[in-house]
């Protein structure tokens, strides 16, 4: 008698927990509730809201933190006013999700509209950046040095925010291909990209360069803990990236700011 009591009872409990997981856990239906509250709004935003309202239904449909929010958000890169397309890139680069940064970098290979506004284009390279991502980076560096200012800059930091080798020659190979004005307009930040890699002020002449790859390329290695540079150039870098002042290298990743060091999806 006891012994089928305890099946019975075994039975009943994987009864309730089978309806308890069809139903879906408390937070995890909070959370699909939420998700399916902010897409809706940020679409009627998107619709007919005026621009205030299209950045705050974005700021709200980012704070979920969910991927079911990216396909939303992605549409309002293609909004007339670019301070809504800025607050869309922010707020795919705050996601962090790697849906997020597929519709980033497919807005970076498809989007010409977006691409001729030199600060929105800067925005979107410094977003696919900030994720930390190889074969992100790869498609950044395809690109050259040709460009904005500004867009050539978020390029060339993003390809340092990868810590490997291939990060390392990328930059080599950007500095080798291009005319000597382009270099030099840019020879500060490859500086910054490559110190930061190499943990070593390379300077800005592009020979030295060349000729640091050129011994070092079979023998380097890029540590996965980034150095801490000279003040002038870690100020830039925190600068670039939004870090605090102090750039607090004992602290946990997470309380460093939006350095993309050590990310992955």
């Amino acid at each position: 008698m006891r012994m089928w009591l305890g099946v019975a009872l075994v039975v009943l409990a994987g009864s309730v927990e089978a309806r308890q997981d069809k139903k879906g856990a408390p937070a995890d239906v909070a959370q699909a509730e939420a998700v399916k509250a902010a897409v809706t709004e940020l679409r009627t935003a998107l619709s007919r809201g005026k621009s205030e309202e299209r950045i705050a239904a974005l700021e709200k449909a980012a704070s979920t933190k969910d991927a079911g929010v990216v396909e939303a958000i992605a549409k309002a890169l293609g909004d007339s006013d670019a301070k809504v397309q800025g607050a869309a890139i922010e707020a795919l680069r705050g996601l962090q999700r790697k849906e997020a940064l597929a519709a980033l970098v497919g807005a970076f290979e498809r989007d010409k509209k977006l691409a001729k506004d030199a600060e929105l284009a800067a925005r979107l390279v410094k977003a696919i950046g900030s994720y930390g991502d190889a074969a992100a980076v790869e498609k950044l560096a395809a690109a050259g040095i040709d460009g904005a200012h500004g867009v050539v800059e978020a390029r060339i930091l993003s390809i340092a925010s990868v810590r490997s080798v291939r990060s390392v020659e990328l930059l080599v190979e950007l500095a080798r291909g291009a005319a000597d004005d382009k270099v030099g307009a840019h020879a500060e930040t490859i500086r910054l990209a490559l110190a930061r890699l190499v943990g070593e002020d390379l300077g800005t002449a592009r020979q030295r360069w060349l000729g640091f790859w050129s011994e070092r390329k079979k023998t380097l290695e890029v540590a996965a803990q980034a150095p801490l540079l000279p003040k002038d150039l870690q100020r830039r870098w925190d600068m670039f990236w939004g870090n605090p002042s102090d750039p607090g290298r004992a602290k946990p990743r997470g309380e460093r700011g939006n350095d993309p060091e050590g990310k992955g999806l």
